[in-house]
């Protein structure tokens, strides 16, 4: 008997070893394979976080180019040596903009014309990829690298038109080498994170940590290959060939600018974790199957001493009490059993540690329980524990709050199950309670982290498609209203009207109460603007004193079109008081009518910026229509709509 006792205890150890080294493995695996995914999703955030800052910066930098093209449009570039006034107002726009060393403007040649350094700057090469693009594209930005005796990351050409429209130079800002330095770090968050943002040829205009004195400009040849095989977004591993530390890459591309963000750590920190936990499970598992081993030579040892007529029932309720007493002091959890015909609950001593009274603190009665439920999860247990003894659930399953001693709400996860009679009536429900409050606030916490993290992309998009100074969309949300009034699909006979507006003599009050009046009576004109749309009307500023409203349907004369038109000539003319003195300023609307079945809301703009260009020759304050009449009245005179 003794011997067969030995032997099925032998094959229950080897059976228990084997299945703990199996859970063991499959565990580590599962958590290594967490792990790594966690890695991937964190520095694809990471990229993403990047990607929409350095889009957020090179828009900045297209509306700086903006102002400069907009100083330039329509007269010749000055001559060298001659051009004080404009090179103080380059320095002007210099000083408002953050992060840009130098704004330059170069001619049809590629000669450096104007700049706000005190360097002699080389000539621009036409030919380099960015400047063919800005020279062949209008309202876009591109990205050169810095030519000799430029500093800075990066520059940003835009073309210059002549008053026919045709290229007749380039606008460009070189940026500072910091210019995302700070934003870049607390993105990297510390961690031996790596972040860069890196042209299509290999050009680092980024990173964090900077990049050391003597580090060979482009990408590694194998780091490009990856990235480049990784597609528009991708992660990999990626190993140095000089035999340093192997790290997990994010990339993503920024597009149209022809960038790409890669943010990595090394793999030997991203695992340590992963290493510490995998370690102390081995350790722990060992430690149970040899303290497993030397409990089975222990009862070994009793069996054989204890006599066969004591050994059928009495070792069994012996061992029985023992492993129950062993699994409280063990578990972490508190048991509770409640005897429904008594009314009586009895709780272990870890139970009531979790409300944080002493074992003399809390009695039998089940009132005492239901006392310190939160008001909100009371009712939700009632009828969980309802449902058990009903026979609708297989056991009880509830997270709910309960009153502390030290006054605060813990989280409990309380799990039950009831023993019926041969009737089927209740006879006692047993189970147990565990503390989840770490878990459930950890889960508040990374649901505020994503609530943050959304209201600063809507926070980044919503400053890319306004104007900072007067609140307004910008042109680039103009250009997505437009693009998608062309693309829904209007009713036959239904038409569109946009137009554009110009600030009569607004020159003159920059000049004479200088640009913060300038501002100021801008912001004015934007007010009024807004108080004279109706529902469904759009208004943008364009840059400098030129806006836009777009109106999504115009069914004819009653719509009110002319008389929209009429009535923001009449309020943006009234008198103002700016900077202590009385202005008045006029403006001239210039307004295109289309149906879009007959033309494009880019042909439309064209005829609405022709009917403008004749407002302004027929005496300016006046309107002139194109799509309905073609004739041009003051401000305050009628026509037909």
């Amino acid at each position: 008997m003794v011997g067969n006792t030995c032997g099925l205890v032998a094959v229950l150890e080897g059976a228990a070893v084997a299945v703990t080294v199996a859970a063991l493995s499959a565990t580590a695996f599962l958590d290594h394979r967490g792990t790594r995914a966690a890695a991937e999703r964190d520095l694809a955030q990471r990229t993403v976080l990047v990607a929409e800052h350095v889009r957020a910066v090179l828009r900045s930098d297209l509306l700086l180019l903006g102002r400069v093209a907009d100083r330039f449009a329509g007269r010749p570039l000055p001559v060298p040596g001659t051009a004080d006034a404009d090179r103080d107002a380059l320095r002007a726009m210099l000083g408002e903009a953050g992060g840009i060393d130098a704004l330059r403007v170069y001619d049809a040649r590629g000669d450096a014309v104007l700049s706000t350094a005190e360097d002699d700057p080389e000539p621009i090469t036409l030919a380099a990829p960015a400047c063919a693009a800005a020279a062949a594209a209008r309202d876009r930005v591109c990205l050169e690298a810095p030519g000799r005796g430029m500093s800075g990351a990066y520059v940003v050409v835009r073309r210059l038109e002549d008053a026919s429209g045709a290229f007749h130079g380039l606008a460009a800002a070189t940026v500072a080498a910091t210019r995302f330095a700070a934003v870049h770090h607390r993105i990297a968050r510390g961690e031996g994170a790596s972040l860069a943002v890196w042209t299509r040829e290999g050009n680092a205009i980024a990173r964090a940590a900077p990049p050391e004195p003597d580090a060979a400009p482009g990408w590694p040849d194998a780091l490009w290959e990856q990235a480049r095989v990784a597609g528009e977004t991708g992660a990999f591993e990626f190993a140095s060939p000089t035999g340093a530390a192997a790290w997990l890459y994010a990339v993503r591309r920024v597009e149209p600018e022809g960038l790409v963000v890669a943010a990595g750590r090394p793999l030997d920190a991203l695992f340590a974790p992963w290493r510490s936990r995998t370690r102390l499970l081995w350790g722990f598992a060992g430690g149970g199957v040899a303290l497993s081993l030397v409990l089975s030579a222990l009862v070994l040892r009793s069996a054989r001493r204890e006599a066969d007529a004591l050994r059928d029932a009495r070792r069994a309720v012996r061992e029985s009490e023992e492993r129950f007493a062993v699994a409280v002091a063990a578990t972490t959890d508190g048991i509770w059993d409640w005897d429904l015909r008594t009314n009586k609950v009895r709780r272990t001593a870890r139970m009531k540690a979790l409300y944080g009274l002493a074992d003399h603190e809390m009695g039998e009665n089940p009132r005492e329980f239901w006392e310190r439920l939160h008001p909100v999860d009371g009712p939700n247990l009632r009828a969980a524990v309802q449902a058990h003894l009903e026979g609708r659930s297989e056991q009880i399953e509830v997270e709910c709050r309960v009153r502390h001693k030290d006054g605060s709400w813990r989280w409990l996860f309380v799990r039950g199950r009831g023993l019926f009679g041969a009737d089927g009536a209740p006879l006692r429900l047993v189970g147990m309670m565990t503390d989840v409050t770490e878990r459930r606030e950890r889960e508040l916490r990374v649901q505020a982290a994503h609530r943050e993290a959304e209201a600063e992309r809507e926070r980044a998009r919503h400053a890319a498609n306004h104007d900072p100074l007067t609140g307004l969309p910008n042109r680039a949300y103009l250009s997505e209203r437009l693009s998608a009034l062309a693309e829904a699909a209007a009713p036959d006979g239904v038409r569109q009207a946009v137009m554009l507006l110009d600030l009569d003599d607004f020159k003159a009050v920059n000049d004479t109460l200088g640009h913060p009046a300038g501002d100021e009576l801008l912001r004015i004109v934007a007010d009024r603007l807004r108080s004279c749309l109706r529902d469904g009307d759009f208004v943008a500023r364009l840059g400098g004193d030129e806006f836009a409203v777009l109106v999504r349907t115009v069914c004819g004369p009653a719509c009110g079109t002319r008389a929209l038109a009429e009535r923001i000539v009449a309020v943006v003319g009234r008198d103002v008081v700016v900077a202590g003195r009385p202005v008045r300023v006029g403006c001239s609307l210039g307004v295109s009518v289309w149906q879009a079945a007959d033309l494009e809301p880019e042909e439309a703009i064209r005829q609405a910026d022709v009917a403008l260009y004749q407002a302004k020759r027929a005496g300016k304050n006046r309107v002139v229509f194109k799509g309905c009449g073609d004739v041009a009245h003051p401000g305050g005179g009628k026509g037909p709509a």
